[in-house]
């Protein structure tokens, strides 16, 4: 009896000091072995979010075991991904995935365009993720990520040539007032008047008000302030009150988190898009849909050819 009392102390203080020290490897993130217990505790923190909250989930509508595409129509949907676009000449970051040279675009219209591809609202793409249409064969959806001035200057004149549509998700707070001189050597946002302007083309998103940004600190790394959700309420509330009122949000940088699609389903939002890889599906979920991002070197054949096949990747 004695002995047994000295084991279970033991093992009481023992459980104590390793409860003691996972803490602090939680709370103070600065080696691997800190970082890999903070990460797993930040697992077991999502597991129990989703425990506790059973009216949230991230499943499609649809049940994709018994749903059946209509022959001769779409199987799957590419979204391209663009942000800035600038004449080669000033492209001054040509290794940057997220510049694209104006050439190099128009050639990717051309090619859609040569090859009979439509583009879709996404208002169509939510239809057909959640079954509820079907879609012609050669359906693709053209997203620009920021909100750049030049996404209007040099951009919407090639999309109307070829009468194609597309969807630009802003960052609220960039929007101008009034448009400046376009300089396309410089960065500059769109303005209000552009995006009128620019209407019969474009359709406009949400890319956070004001949180495209990073700070939100986790097991050290600095990861962008949309994952911190007590954030979240007055950015979407600001959104809506300059008028970007909708359903539909492009994750900055691509990072999502349970805790942030609920907040969003909270606000009404009904699709979010990521930067992982690949092509939409029927009963895909709709929070988390894949892009292709397209770059000046990328073959647009080629990665029409592909990237249904590419593996997910993390942002």
């Amino acid at each position: 009896m004695k002995y047994t009392k000295k084991i279970l102390l033991a093992a009481a203080a023992l459980l104590t000091c390793t409860i003691t020290l996972y803490a602090y490897a939680v709370n103070h993130p600065t080696n691997a072995l800190s970082h890999k217990a903070c990460s797993s505790w930040n697992v077991v923190q999502r597991k129990m979010f989703t425990f506790s909250h059973p009216d949230f989930s991230m499943r499609s509508k649809l049940d994709r075991s018994s749903f059946v595409v209509k022959p001769g129509t779409a199987t799957e949907v590419p979204v391209l991904m663009y942000h800035y676009v600038t004449p080669r000449l000033d492209n001054r970051e040509p290794h940057n995935k997220s510049v694209i040279d104006l050439d190099s675009f128009e050639e990717n219209m051309k090619y859609l365009y040569d090859n009979g591809y439509k583009t879709i609202t996404l208002d169509q793409l939510e239809k057909y993720v959640n079954g509820e249409i079907s879609l012609p064969k050669k359906s693709i959806v053209i997203t620009f990520d920021d909100g750049y001035q030049n996404n209007y200057t040099l951009a919407y004149p090639v999309l109307k040539k070829y009468h194609f549509h597309a969807s630009l998700f802003v960052i609220g707070s960039r929007i101008q007032p009034k448009p400046v001189d376009f300089n396309p050597s410089k960065k500059s946002d769109i303005s209000w008047p552009e995006m009128k302007a620019g209407s019969d083309v474009f359709e406009y998103n949400s890319h956070t008000y004001d949180l495209h940004h990073k700070g939100y600190m986790v097991c050290g790394d600095d990861l962008p302030a949309t994952l911190d959700t007590s954030l979240l309420d007055h950015d979407i509330e600001q959104i809506k009150h300059i008028g970007i009122n909708t359903p539909y949000i492009a994750y900055p940088y691509g990072y999502f988190s349970e805790q942030m699609i609920y907040k969003l389903h909270q606000h009404g939002y009904r699709m979010g898009f990521t930067v992982r890889p690949g092509f939409v599906h029927p009963g895909d979920s709709p929070m988390v849909l894949p892009r292709l991002t397209v770059t000046s070197d990328t073959d647009m054949a080629t990665l029409l050819r592909t990237g249904s096949n590419i593996l997910s990747e993390k942002p």
